[in-house]
């Protein structure tokens, strides 16, 4: 029988301890990343571990480079803030008010957090987004709700980041951005007098050289 002083018992005492550190310092990094990059979207990666109370190595090992540690604090504001609309607009009646819920989302996540679109982007994250959406677009052209010629996977990608590119224009609390929003909507569902030239696929630019 192991006793008191069995270096097996210590260890599995020591590995769950070791495994919530690190899971509490990742969740450390992430809050004081997000809170950082939303006042200075140039912070280095020495500003964010400072204000995570953390060494800087502790940092790196959760996130070897600065474009990691964006991402992480990318994907976390998504699964947090975007990811629930998603599930709330595929739940909804109409897919134009599912569609309009999930642009909004993104919008306004995107203009509170001043995410500068598409630094820390990658077509994966893009892609979290567009599967839902894009099972909108085609509920909604089954329904006869939204115009037959859009191309669900290209045109959503596309449009997302058309709309994404006029928050720069407007200040952080303005939601100004919903004129053009609501432009997009009316585009989308309209009936068409001329068909749309054919839809292209998706060059990924997201990656960095």
């Amino acid at each position: 029988m192991s006793g008191p002083g069995d270096s097996s018992n210590i260890s599995a005492v020591k590995q769950p301890t070791l495994r919530r550190d690190a899971s509490r310092n990742a969740r450390r990094i992430l809050d004081a990343g997000r809170a950082v990059l939303r006042e200075n979207p140039q912070a280095s990666a020495d500003d964010i571990a400072r204000a995570a109370g953390l060494g800087i190595a502790t940092l790196y090992r959760r996130f070897p480079t600065r474009d990691d540690l964006v991402r992480g604090v990318i994907w976390d504001i998504f699964a947090t803030d975007i990811a629930p609309a998603l599930t709330k607009a595929e739940g909804e009646a109409d897919p134009r008010t599912g569609l309009r819920i999930a642009f909004e989302a993104a919008m306004r996540t995107a203009a509170e957090e001043r995410i500068a679109y598409p630094v820390g982007m990658t077509l994966e994250m893009a892609q979290s987004f567009l599967g839902p959406a894009s099972r909108l677009i085609r509920r909604g052209q089954e329904q006869g709700f939204l115009r037959p010629d859009l191309d669900p996977e290209n045109d959503t990608l596309r449009l997302l980041l058309m709309l994404l590119s006029v928050l720069p224009t407007f200040s952080r609390h303005s939601e100004g951005w919903n004129r053009y929003l609501e432009l997009v909507m009316e585009a989308l569902t309209l009936t068409p007098t001329e068909p749309l030239p054919p839809a292209e696929a998706i060059v990924d630019r997201f990656q960095r050289a």
